[in-house]
């Protein structure tokens, strides 16, 4: 399924912004993505209710694709607000790895906001969840925690992070017809980070830090980096990992319709 009566249309009358429907609707009309916003109720409480179904617990969202809206995007409504209750900081990037042309050695418009490293999908926006991790009690959506994020800085024998979430969806998806895993990207954490903020919840991975598994190595400032977000004292980063065994580094999964 995918969340239908969406298109750039002006801002239509408020919904209750207390429940993950009426929060996740309100994220979609602040990025101009509402035209039909009853449909666009029906559709999220349909793909959220679907999604409950994937056989895992975790945080729903809807993953909203990179040719709709840039992270840059998404990053510009998150830190414009206005939410109940507090004021949040802006976002900290690091510009030298996050935008695009800041450095001809970051990350490259191409690259970011894919679901899967093999980009053939035309994905439409969709209800994901953010999969818990019950042995995670400090931050819940991070996962394979200590284990070194690649090849890289991996000793013989250790499993790295990206092969654990291999070994992960290959498990999931063998048991769940109709649903994959993929790791959770920057963009799913800033919606996700949007959508807690209209609820005037705190934000995602205010203990540890996320490396973006959808992406690739870069080397940037003569140093090796993968890109990690996280939050401080409410404000969202988009910083940098060197992927060493940290035992406070973890990476994310989510789940969704194979097609969508």
């Amino acid at each position: 399924m995918t969340i239908e009566g969406l298109r750039n249309a002006p801002s239509l009358p408020q919904v209750n912004i207390t429940d993950a429907v009426g929060a996740s609707v309100e994220a979609l009309d602040r990025l101009d993505l509402v035209n039909d916003r009853e449909r666009v109720v029906e559709t999220v409480t349909a793909d959220f209710e679907l999604i409950n179904s994937s056989g895992v617990t975790g945080e729903s969202f809807v993953q909203i694709p990179q040719r709709l809206v840039k992270l840059s995007g998404l990053v510009e409504t998150l830190d414009a607000g206005p939410y109940p209750g507090r004021d949040y900081p802006a976002t900290y990037i690091y510009h030298a790895l996050w935008t695009p042309g800041s450095n001809a050695n970051g990350y490259k418009d191409e690259e970011l906001g894919n679901l899967e490293g093999d980009e053939t999908t035309v994905w439409q926006p969709h209800a994901r969840l953010a999969v818990h991790n019950p042995d995670s009690k400090d931050e819940p959506l991070l996962h394979f925690l200590g284990q070194p994020y690649d090849a890289k800085y991996a000793e013989q024998g250790q499993e790295t992070q990206l092969e654990a979430i291999a070994k992960a969806k290959q498990a999931y998806e063998s048991e769940h017809e109709g649903f994959n895993m993929t790791p959770l990207n920057a963009n799913a954490v800033a919606m996700i980070a949007l959508i807690r903020r209209i609820k005037g919840e705190a934000m995602p991975m205010e203990w540890g830090f996320m490396r973006d598994a959808t992406l690739p190595r870069k080397f940037v400032g003569g140093v090796s980096f993968v890109g990690d977000v996280y939050s401080r004292y409410g404000k969202l980063k988009l910083n940098d990992s060197n992927g060493n065994a940290n035992p406070n580094n973890g990476v994310g999964l989510s789940v969704g319709p194979k097609a969508a």
